[in-house]
Order: C-alpha cells, then structure tokens, then sequence
C-alpha cells in the first residue's frame, strides 16, 4: 500500500515541480530543483533503485553520475574558476593523490563523482542567487523538498515506522531507506524554509515548525544537534521583526531566556537519547585508547560510535608513513572495517592521511571566514551557525557520505559563494556577474 502511495505522491510533486520551473525561474534554478527532486524520487524506491544494475552501478548512481555530467556542460566554466573554490580543489587533489598512491581507481572515481554532484549543484544555486535573490531562489527551491516530506507526515499517520538499527527506537522515514540520509533532506529543508523571509511564502512559521518536528521524528540525533542554531535563529529573528525598537532589549532578553528554557526542556525530556553525549565529554580520553581495551560498556557508548573511531584511529597509528601522509584511499575503509566511521574527521584521517584530513579543515575554516564577513547580520547569523552545526553533526556521523548530505553542504555553500562581503558590496558588478552578464539589479545578491 505505501509503495503505491509513494508513486502518487511521486506523480504529484512532479506536477508541481514542472509548474515550478516552467514559471518564472531560470535555467540554473529549474536544473537545481530537478537534480534535488530526482534522488529524493529515486532514493524514495530504494529496494528498485539501490541494487547494482549496470556495470555495477545502481539507478540511484546512474542518476548522479547524469546529473553531474548535465552540470558540467550547462554551468559556464568562469563559475568554476571562483576563488572561492579553491579549497575545494585542493581538497579534491588530496582525494585523488591518495586514490594514486594507493592503487584505489575505482574508489576515487566513486567519490570525485559525488564532489562533482556537489560542485555542479553550488554552481547552479550561486547563479540563481546572483540572479534572483535568495529569497526567490529557495522560495521556489522548497517544491523539490515536497515528495519526502509528504511521505514522512504519511508515514506518521498511517504508522509506517522504522526500528533504527542502534537501539530500536521509532524513526519516520517515509519509506526511505535509512534515517540518516533522510535526516539530511529534512535537515535541509528546514533551512530552506529559514533561508525565506516573511512573507515570501504562505504559512512560513508554520512550515518552518512542521519541519522541525519531523526532523524530531526522524529520530536521528546529530541531525537534531544540527539544526538547533538555526531553530534558535529563525524564532528569534521571527519574534524580533514583530516588536518595535524600543522594546528590543527587553523583550529580546526575555525571549533569549525563554529559547534557552525551551531547549533545556526538550533536551530532559530526550536526555536516554543524549545521554551517551554526557558520558563522552567526560571521558574523552577513550577516543584514543586502543581497541582492544575496551570494555563492553564503553563499546556501547554513542552506539559504539566512540569504539569505531578508536578501531580506525589505532589502524592510522599504527600504518606506515606513506598512509599515514596520504592515507589509506577513497573508499578503503570497507576493505579493513564492517561499519564506517561515523565521523567525517576520522574517516578522512584514515582514507585521505594527514595531508587530506588537514586540508579539509582549512576548507571549513575558509567558509566560517566567508560566513562571517557577509555584510546583512541576519544571514550571516544564519549561515555561520548552520554550518557550525553541520560541522557539529560531522563529528558523530558522516553527512558528506552521502548525496542528501552533499545536497545541504552544497545549500550553505551556494549561499556563502553568492553573498557579498561589506567590501564588495560597492561594486555594482562583481567579475562572475561581467562575464555572464548578469545584472545585480534582478535581484538582492546577499
């Protein structure tokens, strides 16, 4: 029965996505919010889309592969020479000396693909943001996020649950294959939503809520860890707009302290879900300490979260200095290992080496430098403490992993490409905007 709901739900939200793009939106939009609603479509039939199908790739990756190919020709190359990606390659060079040194072909061409899809993917949102704003953009980029989020609340009431593999507990998914992919598209839909400014859609508070309590039901919680910044956001800006400047202070005040009681709250009601967090932060030290000492208690803690990174931290210890450097290639963890890492930092360490792992921070530290140098307060709030909650949530599982996680990292990265810092902000035309002839009077370029 819900394998059929999904197939009407799936119709209907192609309807409204071809509404979309035959609408006012431009070319760079409509192939974004195509590429986004296609893997939602196709990952919602993952018993068919999943499997290996060609020459050992799945439709899913079919999709992908097509989708980063299509980007490619249709983004004009002078997007691909930004600046502003430059960390990006230099993180993509470390990927690919360490697939050379290791022999790992396949594997790097596995993971460069998925970059790609991530880069193709920015590349569009950055144009459509110096074109329309945006607001615009994400207003019409919300249609992609229909399909998953209708299954979920579908899911909710016709008792479609799944048992999560860690301890059993409840998490709605709306069919979708597991809760920490499909965290990552509510994840992503709720900054969508915070992304809009009032008014720009019907019902946007009351949007923005519902996402928030399917991501609670989701029941995946480093993606709830996640998004609390741009929970604590979005409210605050939203009741900050409805009172007059002098009253900001005290009102303002009141309703930091009311947030803050409000998340302690949750947090107490949640606290056998987070409980393994506490226990953690006392006891960091079992992080480095050698597997093999563990006892079956702290094995337990954060799911055997805390054991895994210690399985592959002794295995990086311990390697030669060559894999130590490059690592050990893309991909090579399920050579060595049963499960991933459950931790971008410790899973580039081990793949990618010193040298990678390295880079990739400098890369998360150049954008919280461009996060906080865009010139409006209120995105920049919001980006800055969105991506530091992503980097948060990378510390417990691996978003980038996947294609939902590079589909958010690609929503915030978009957003800090387009947005203009205080000294640019009087240039009436940006080189990016000369070269493809875009006018910044079409729409707010922050």
């Amino acid at each position: 029965m819900f394998e059929g709901l999904k197939v009407v739900v799936g119709l209907i939200s192609f309807i409204m996505v071809y509404r979309t793009i035959t609408g006012n939106c431009n070319k760079y939009l409509a192939f974004a919010i195509c590429a986004i609603w296609l893997r939602f479509f196709l990952s919602a039939f993952h018993t068919i889309t999943y499997p290996s199908l060609v020459a050992g790739f799945s439709i899913n990756a079919l999709g992908s592969i097509g989708v980063a190919g299509l980007g490619l020709l249709l983004i004009p190359t002078a997007v691909f020479t930004l600046r502003k990606l430059f960390p990006y390659y230099l993180f993509f060079a470390a990927i690919a000396a360490s697939g050379i040194v290791n022999f790992e072909i396949p594997g790097t061409i596995n993971v460069l693909v998925k970059w790609c899809y991530f880069l193709v993917l920015s590349g569009a949102l950055f144009l459509s943001i110096r074109m329309q704003g945006h607001v615009e953009t994400f207003k019409k980029l919300a249609v992609a996020f229909v399909m998953p989020v209708t299954l979920q609340v579908f899911s909710l009431l016709l008792g479609e649950v799944k048992a999560t593999e860690a301890d059993g507990s409840a998490s709605y998914i709306g069919g979708y294959n597991h809760e920490a992919a499909f965290s990552m598209i509510v994840a992503s839909f709720v900054f969508v939503i915070g992304l809009t400014q009032r008014g720009s859609i019907k019902f946007r508070s009351t949007l923005f809520t519902l996402a928030v309590v399917l991501l609670i039901l989701v029941n995946y919680r480093t993606a709830m860890l996640a998004v609390l910044p741009i929970v604590a956001v979005f409210y605050y800006n939203l009741i900050e707009q409805r009172i007059k400047p002098s009253q900001k202070v005290s009102v303002m005040t009141l309703v930091t302290m009311v947030i803050i009681v409000s998340f302690m709250a949750v947090s107490i009601s949640m606290r056998e879900r987070f409980a393994d967090i506490g226990t953690l932060i006392s006891n960091l030290d079992l992080v480095l300490k050698a597997p093999i000492y563990f006892s079956e208690a702290e094995k337990d803690i954060m799911s055997a979260r805390v054991y895994i990174w210690s399985l592959y931290i002794n295995a990086f210890v311990n390697a030669d200095l060559l894999n130590q450097v490059f690592g050990f290639g893309p991909g090579t963890w399920s050579k060595a290992f049963e499960l991933y890492a459950h931790n971008t930092f410790v899973s580039y360490l081990y793949e990618y080496g010193i040298v990678g792992l390295s880079i990739f921070i400098l890369l998360c530290l150049s954008i919280v430098f461009q996060a906080i140098s865009v010139s409006e307060p209120g995105l920049r709030k919001l980006l800055l403490l969105s991506f530091i909650g992503f980097l948060a949530m990378n510390m417990a599982t691996m978003p980038l992993w996947n294609i939902e996680g590079l589909i958010f990292f690609s929503l915030i990265g978009a957003q800090v490409f387009a947005s203009k810092p205080d000294n640019q902000r009087k240039t009436p035309t940006s080189r990016i905007e000369k070269i493809m002839g875009i006018n910044p009077t079409q729409g707010n370029a922050t």
